[in-house]
């Protein structure tokens, strides 16, 4: 079977994580990669430039024709106008409640639309699954296909003294990094380490270390410096740095959204995501309890091994033949 698939995000975080997991991973089936010209593919894979703009009206008219291949993969809720069948990935509703009304219609619009034609909708965890129920319908046609830990985050090394607690993610509202800082500010000693945006505004606070975008590697490294990860999330499809840094034996503390608390069950903290004591007292708890800390690294490394983009791969690949 020939698959086509969207890889214009290849290169993200989240999506791009997602992508690149599912290449990598998959077997048995012909992968088309429609992207830019200057993408990395794994070998094997096929590739056909298609670099319309990301959110715009030309990538929905500008159409994928490729005779030769039998189902398109969206990896993103944006389906262009396809004459083949398509399953799309939605990884989160949480465009939904965009600042912007027009955003947030945007969102709506085209969400409805891909969950109504796709041939199958795959989410990532099973709170996602039962909200693009509840709000668009179609129940019977939603699979969900967890995310899996890249290799690069498997720790064979012990878990560090900790010297920080560590963020991982944007600055976007939803990830909730002012509540964050403000509850750090009431734990002594530490460092709070940021990666994964610019943080600019955050770059003069006492005791706030902005690492910014990093890589893979330096990322695994951060993890398993950190005393915990610290992900107060007010909304998540699925939180993949808190698997990422219990694959690293690294302490997890999230917030109770409900996918976050899904992916991590008992091998994390849960704390109400509004309470900046909730966040504080969470932190100060695993800094001074290495009790608490050891069951929860012990804990996380055996829940981060039943996530691989194997198992992933198999999910999505059953779903691919189940149509022909």
């Amino acid at each position: 079977m020939r698959v086509g698939i969207d890889c214009r995000k290849i290169d993200d975080f989240g999506i791009g994580t997602y992508i690149r997991g599912l290449l990598s991973a998959m077997t048995g089936i012909d992968y088309v990669a429609f992207g830019p010209r200057d993408i990395a593919l794994p070998a094997g894979v096929e590739h056909v430039v298609f670099d319309s703009p990301k959110y715009s009206i030309r990538e929905l008219f500008t159409i994928v024709r490729d005779p030769k291949i039998d189902l398109f993969h969206a990896p993103h809720y944006v389906v262009p106008f396809l004459d083949v069948p398509f399953v799309v990935t939605i990884h989160d509703l949480i465009h939904l409640r965009h600042r912007n009304p027009l955003a947030r219609i945007y969102a709506r619009t085209m969400i409805g639309r891909a969950v109504r034609k796709s041939r199958r909708v795959i989410t990532v965890s099973n709170a996602v699954r039962d909200e693009i129920a509840a709000e668009f319908g179609h129940a019977e046609k939603i699979a969900v296909t967890y995310n899996g830990v890249d290799s690069v985050f498997n720790s064979a090394v012990a878990p560090a003294a900790g010297r920080y607690f560590l963020f991982v993610g944007n600055d976007k509202p939803h990830k909730n990094v002012d509540r964050l800082v403000a509850a750090f500010a009431r734990v002594p000693e530490m460092q709070l380490v940021l990666a994964g945006g610019t943080f600019e505004h955050l770059r003069d606070r006492d005791r706030i270390v902005v690492e910014g975008f990093v890589s893979s590697e330096e990322l695994a490294s951060l993890y398993r410096g950190a005393i915990a990860l610290v992900l107060p999330s007010l909304e998540e499809g699925f939180g993949l740095p808190a698997l990422e840094a219990m694959a690293c034996g690294t302490a997890v503390i999230t917030s109770n959204a409900p996918a976050l608390v899904e992916i991590t069950s008992d091998a994390a903290l849960h704390v109400d995501a509004n309470s900046i004591d909730a966040i504080a007292d969470a932190m100060t708890l695993v800094m001074r309890d290495p009790n608490l800390r050891a069951t929860m690294i012990a804990r996380g490394l055996d829940r981060a091994k039943t996530f691989t983009w194997r198992r992933c791969a198999d999910l999505t690949r059953e779903i691919y033949i189940s149509f022909f």
